[in-house]
């Protein structure tokens, strides 16, 4: 039996992994159509830049990952390819969340909204009570990043949603769209430091409220291995 911190027993489940290293542009057209349930990414953001930021009080430089650096071009052929493939290895009634910040999240929102069959369900904001500040002291600080879910509708077949037991994790109240969780604690990064890794309890969330035992769960941006 399986106990979430503070919650109570939930599941009684045994899941099985796969793990598949490489490019997620050559690796996703490998997989079936519609074998998953439920499609989880944390794609790049498109944030990051060649001089990499500049702290305004300090030497110290970030946002310099490479794998995060495209042209608007390059990107905007990135998210069609990913997102097409995905949603093709998704079931009919099988759900997608997406996440990002306003680098990315509106573009993403675009080319979702100009697929067939394709509904947007959702936007959640997750605030970030313990977020860091701003390194340029010249814009406000980004405590936010924001979670599209949307749902593959089709075969006479929509989405799932556990409204009975995401209700239970919310105390017995509907639980809204805007989600207060913090920073990724350093006792969740055993795989060691990741610029980007989401906490446990974000996609504990998702994966509770979309999906039932026995569904398979792609992530095809697995970072830290947080979803599996």
């Amino acid at each position: 039996m399986r106990k979430v911190k503070n919650w109570f027993t939930l599941l009684k489940m045994k899941t099985t992994h796969k793990l598949i290293i490489g490019d997620a542009l050559e690796e996703l057209p490998k997989i079936p159509d519609e074998s998953v349930d439920l499609v989880f990414a944390d794609p790049p953001y498109n944030m990051s830049k060649k001089r990499g930021l500049g702290w305004k009080y300090s030497k110290h430089i970030t946002m310099q990952e490479e794998w995060d650096i495209f042209s608007k071009d390059d990107y905007l052929q990135f998210n069609q390819k990913w997102l097409k493939e995905c949603l093709r290895i998704l079931k009919h009634g099988g759900s997608l969340w997406v996440c990002g910040s306003f680098h990315n999240i509106y573009q993403v929102g675009f080319i979702l909204q100009h697929i067939e069959n394709v509904k947007i369900n959702n936007s959640i904001v997750w605030f970030k009570p313990n977020a860091q500040p701003n390194i340029t002291c010249r814009m406000f600080t980004e405590s936010t990043e924001h979670l599209i879910w949307a749902s593959k509708n089709g075969n006479g077949k929509k989405w799932k949603f556990n409204y009975e037991l995401i209700k239970k994790l919310n105390e017995g109240k509907q639980m809204r769209n805007v989600w207060s969780i913090p920073l990724t604690p350093k006792t969740e990064k055993w795989a060691g430091p990741h610029p980007t890794q989401k906490p446990i309890e974000l996609l504990r969330r998702i994966i509770l409220a979309c999906t039932n035992e026995g569904d398979t769960v792609l992530d095809p941006f697995l970072g830290s291995g947080t979803t599996s």
